[in-house]
């Protein structure tokens, strides 16, 4: 009889969608071979406001993050979010009922802590569950949920930190980084950016902030109007649409003012095929969001951080460090020099290639360790 496993998520894209997309695709091309039956479900969190909340510190305001993070330090707050959770139940018991899985890989806490509320009180509620922990080192406790049966998390330091605050380490399994598949995949560099409309060979630079889009992209518009040399730059805003529209009307106010073909600019939202775009270019400025970074080193490419969620996002900051995943240029006109100091020596990537090798063979890794170990748990 096949084993039911259920990759379940939030609607919104953000994180924890890309990180369920990356599971789910991966352990569903091993369906045949282990005998399971593997489903995908997105359900919407009732979260109140704190959805919109959250998206409005994501794309705007960033820093003031900062104190969300600090308030579930502690502990009784934690424990208010755990009993709010319960009012979330009902959909999600509705879409596991539905499935009937034997395991539940739940990619978004607020749903964990749902589950494991409902697993406490109902016999009925005998399928495993196991919950991502969804940032590597600035891990906000709340994603450390009790009563669920496993923690899938980044690396040896969320271990700790899932020990620290009482969480059995036998339930904490250290995987590296959820990573779609296709995000491995090897692309014809030329071929791409002869897709993309760019026929000569030009530096072409991307400029991201993961799904949800961030206002900060639009700090590296101004640098265009100094750049002397030849350049390519695609805008990714994701699905954040007045990011996009400041792109396009500043592109448009550009075309009139600088009557050359210096800089090639192409802008994108939503982009589907982020593996192909990324395979073109040569260096990637962007939010340091765990999965658009992680997607970024998967892809070969250096990140050069221009912002970050205060608190939730500080550790990816140290992480691109000590790895020597890219640089970090928050502040100031650090990103503007960046940029032009790229174009002055675009060869400056190189050195970066060994150690983003090396994440990237890592991280690959974390599927066949999640895989192992259903197949321990499942028979």
């Amino acid at each position: 009889m096949k084993k039911k496993i259920l990759v379940l998520t939030d609607t919104l894209p953000w994180g924890h969608r890309s990180i369920a997309k990356a599971i789910y695709g991966y352990l569903k091309t091993k369906e045949k071979e282990n005998n399971w039956q593997v489903d995908y479900a997105e359900v919407k969190a009732d979260t109140g406001i704190g959805g919109d909340l959250y998206t409005l510190a994501y794309r705007y305001l960033p820093a003031s993050n900062m104190l969300a993070h600090k308030l579930m330090l502690n502990e009784q707050l934690r424990e208010v979010v755990a009993k709010l959770s319960d009012i979330n139940l009902p959909n999600l018991q509705k879409t596991v009922n539905r499935f009937k899985p034997d395991l539940v890989i739940c990619c978004y806490f607020y749903h964990s802590h749902s589950l494991a509320g409902w697993k406490k009180k109902d016999a009925r509620a005998n399928f495993k569950l196991w919950t991502v922990v969804a940032d590597p080192w600035t891990i906000n406790p709340v994603s450390y949920v009790e009563g669920a049966d496993l923690h899938l998390v980044y690396d040896d330091y969320a271990v700790r930190q899932g020990v620290l605050i009482g969480i059995e380490k036998e339930k904490i399994l250290k995987t590296g980084w959820w990573v779609r598949p296709q995000m491995y995949e090897k692309h014809n560099r030329e071929e791409m950016r002869k897709k993309l409309g760019l026929i000569d060979g030009r530096p072409l630079v991307f400029v991201g902030g993961g799904s949800l889009g961030t206002y900060s992209l639009t700090r590296l518009l101004p640098v265009l109007m100094m750049v002397k040399k030849p350049v390519g730059v695609i805008f990714n805003t994701g699905t954040d649409k007045m990011a996009y529209n400041l792109v396009e009307e500043y592109i448009r106010i550009f075309k009139r003012l600088r009557r050359n073909d210096l800089v090639w600019i192409k802008n994108m939202g939503w982009i589907d095929n982020m593996a192909e775009v990324l395979s073109a270019c040569d260096i990637v400025f962007g939010k340091a969001g765990p999965n658009f970074l992680f997607d970024v080193v998967a892809v070969g490419k250096p990140l050069v951080a221009i912002t970050h969620i205060g608190g939730q996002e500080d550790g990816n900051i140290d992480l691109i460090k000590k790895k020597h995943l890219g640089w970090v240029r928050e502040k100031g006109t650090e990103m503007t020099d960046m940029f032009l100091e790229f174009l002055d020596n675009p060869e400056m990537v190189k050195k970066l290639e060994k150690p983003i090798q090396e994440e990237a063979r890592n991280n690959q890794r974390t599927m066949r360790v999640v895989e192992k170990r259903i197949k321990e748990e499942l028979g």
